[in-house]
């Protein structure tokens, strides 16, 4: 099944479920079955909440917390080396996009930072 179309409460077309799960309601999902020929709308809620503490790192462990944002999450166009296969792994890691249209790879602008590529981004 392919998911084309994410909706967040208050969109168009979400007004009947917000008013049936209020608060609870995260998105609404269109999700296509093409075997099938089915088109399927689900919703995912909260049904439970609790109060959570993150455990304490290792003494000798490196805290694996995540990092505030620093930089803006716009994502952006970086040129890669079809023979850079090395780089190409770490772009994907780190949820890059090939779009095949531009020859360009996208990823968030704090990601092409911390991998040091500033200066492979396209200018357009």
């Amino acid at each position: 099944m392919e998911i084309r179309t994410v909706r967040r409460p208050g969109e168009k077309g979400t007004q009947r479920l917000v008013a049936k799960y209020g608060e609870r309601l995260i998105c609404i999902r269109y999700r296509y079955d093409p075997a099938n020929r089915k088109r399927y709308k689900t919703i995912e809620l909260i049904v439970a909440e609790q109060d959570w503490q993150p455990p304490e790192p290792h003494p000798q462990e490196e805290p694996k917390h995540i990092a505030p944002r620093r930089f803006s999450t716009r994502r952006v166009g970086v040129r890669i080396a079809f023979h850079e296969s090395e780089l190409r792994q770490q772009i994907k890691a780190a949820g890059g996009m090939w779009d095949a249209s531009e020859r360009l790879w996208f990823l968030p602008e704090e990601h092409v930072r911390r991998l040091g590529l500033v200066q492979r981004v396209a200018k357009r």
